[in-house]
């Protein structure tokens, strides 16, 4: 893991994409805490304000700072997309473990389930299970993680498939090994770090459709300021004042092509470290 290191922080795009996607996360996190307004602090004498110097990134019809509302809706919005992107993490490589490690019919029926699953679009199950576990109490996080599910569970399970027929897994169970110990010691140590680079893309992919759901007014609603309700509520003054819309959308772009670029990064520190290892 060493050398993957090395060479994932030998590469300036790779670290930039860390250290922009750092600064957005630490921003939200402490910004709040430090600014003189409040997300919802009303100010009508100051509505509809362009940067300045007072309000770096000018204010909104009520008068409401748009630089701490992007800080504490940026803390919602990354809160969903790292929380469902862990949540599909977790089932999907459990998942992909079941299916591989056990094969025949655990196997057939576990891919025929991930290929239901994918059959409906992500937004859709978050909308479904948004309105039938009541809607306005974050339902919706559970359909974005179960859409996050297939890919981790094939791309765990093809890896499986592999190092169960390896010469280090036959000689564990010629040692007298049992399946605890080989998922333990072989199986996981292995398929970690696929699951790894496939987070990166899952975060991506929550990220995107929380942010569809606050524009079109589910999930995150206001007053709370997700990135997606902002842009949302920008839009309708897109002629007069572009920057309440064109500022959220340049952060859900900057927070997406960080992490896509994250997971690239990933993924050619492990292909030069030369792929699994016993």
């Amino acid at each position: 893991m060493k050398g993957a290191r090395r060479t994932f922080f030998s590469d300036p795009v790779s670290v930039l994409a860390l250290a922009v996607l750092a600064a957005v996360i630490l921003f939200c996190i402490v910004y709040p805490f430090v600014s003189p307004y409040g997300y919802d602090e009303v100010n009508t004498a100051e509505r509809q304000q362009m940067p300045s110097a007072k309000h770096p990134f000018g204010t909104d019809y009520l008068g409401r700072d748009l630089l701490v509302r992007m800080a504490y809706g940026g803390r919602l919005t990354l809160s969903v997309a790292f929380l469902t992107g862990l949540m599909a993490a977790a089932a999907g490589t459990v998942t992909g473990i079941a299916c591989g490690y056990a094969g025949g019919l655990t196997d057939s029926l576990g891919m025929r389930v991930m290929d239901a699953i994918s059959s409906v679009p992500g937004l859709l199950l978050a909308i479904v299970f948004d309105y039938l576990l009541g809607m306005g109490r974050g339902n919706f996080l559970f359909g974005i993680a179960i859409a996050g599910i297939p890919p981790f569970a094939r791309i765990v399970r093809a890896a499986v498939l592999e190092i169960r027929q390896s010469s280090y897994v036959a000689a564990s169970r010629a040692l007298g090994a049992g399946h605890f110990h080989i998922i333990k010691e072989h199986v996981l140590h292995n398929v970690m770090p696929l699951a790894a680079v496939q987070a990166s893309t899952s975060v991506a992919d929550a990220l995107t459709t929380c942010t569809i759901l606050g524009y079109i007014g589910v999930g995150i609603s206001p007053p709370r300021p997700e990135w997606g309700v902002l842009f949302d509520m920008g839009r309708k003054q897109l002629r007069s004042m572009p920057h309440l819309s064109l500022i959220p959308a340049a952060a859900i772009t900057i927070c997406i092509v960080c992490l896509y670029l994250l997971g690239n990064g990933i993924r050619d520190s492990l292909s030069a470290r030369g792929g699994s290892h016993e």
